[in-house]
């Protein structure tokens, strides 16, 4: 059962202003990253096409979410029924996990295990916060630019000089820390270790809120990363976004011969509901099209919390 995690507000206070500190004067410099776009993709790994990071800033100030600490798994019927009647109109596979923070209730559907691809960046990128707090040094300013390259960008080559550099060993270590027991990382290529939609709710609710891991200061780099994607990319958990709607977030995605992966995982903010989403998807009939299936069970989703789960 997921734990419920104690929610702070995202960019506040002190650990805010030194976030913000640490990740200032890393605007995009046109390197490359990974984009939304299918025509992009290569036969193996995530896309690359030029882009520029935006220079906004997140200013979601959500309330703190509950403090008990477990959440009660919820069968959600009418949830389920809507999903049913939407995925039964499109082919491919989803599953997810989303959890209503402020009334401490957790559902899922189809959750089964699945290729992490770009979303195990935030666990990469935790490991390497993780490693500076215990040698008390802040990211120097080739870490920094490399850490907004690989969550704001998806940048791969970004992804790959930050793994070798904290060590896979040390993921794994970060991993059991933030309580990802599901999850299984093996010696080749990283967007192929296997995940849950729970274990992607884990990661990003210790990149939020958990001091076992980060530090506040620490926790509100990765925060603000995770908030300042590009345009290409804010599909899936980002769908729901608007002027009242914040969300932090990263996905993942990737073709394989029976399908396009296409992953997201993140937190979302309005003034009437708070929630962790995570949903793992294979379309066998591309990119764009599986874009489309797992953006719009993002919406389902988000009016569903605000209704209430139950």
């Amino acid at each position: 059962m997921p734990r419920a995690l104690d929610r702070r507000r995202l960019l506040a206070g002190a650990g805010a202003a030194a976030g913000l500190a640490v990740v200032g004067g890393c605007a995009g410099d046109g390197s490359t990253g990974a984009s939304g776009t299918a025509s992009d993709l290569p036969s193996s790994v995530a896309p690359t096409a030029t882009t520029t990071a935006p220079s906004a800033t997140p200013s979601a100030t959500p309330s703190a979410g509950p403090s008990a600490t477990t959440v009660t798994r919820v069968d959600a019927p009418r949830l389920a029924a809507r999903l049913d009647d939407y995925l039964d109109g499109r082919s491919g596979e989803l599953g997810l996990e989303l959890i209503d923070l402020r009334r401490g209730q957790s559902f899922r559907y189809d959750a089964e295990e699945g290729y992490s691809y770009s979303t195990i960046k935030v666990l990469i990128l935790t490991t390497l916060l993780h490693q500076r707090q215990e040698d008390d040094k802040q990211l120097s300013s080739r870490q920094r630019s490399l850490a907004e390259r690989m969550i704001t960008r998806s940048d791969n080559a970004a992804t790959e000089t930050l793994l070798a550099e904290v060590g896979r060993d040390e993921v794994r270590r970060v991993a059991d820390l933030v309580g990802m027991d599901h999850t299984r990382m093996d010696d080749g290529w990283w967007g192929f270790w296997r995940t849950t939609p729970g274990d992607l709710n884990t990661m990003v609710g210790a990149v939020l809120s958990s001091d076992a891991v980060l530090d506040g200061s620490r926790r509100a780099v990765a925060r603000f990363l995770m908030a300042d994607v590009i345009g290409e990319q804010r599909w899936g958990v980002f769908a729901p976004e608007s002027s009242k709607v914040h969300v932090a977030a990263k996905n993942g995605w990737g073709p394989l011969p029976d399908g396009y992966r296409l992953n997201s995982t993140g937190w979302v903010s309005a003034p009437d509901r708070e929630y962790q989403l995570a949903i793992l998807s294979n379309s066998p009939n591309g990119f764009s099209y599986g874009r489309r299936t797992i953006s719009e069970v993002a919406r389902i989703c988000h009016a569903a919390v605000g209704k209430g789960l139950a």
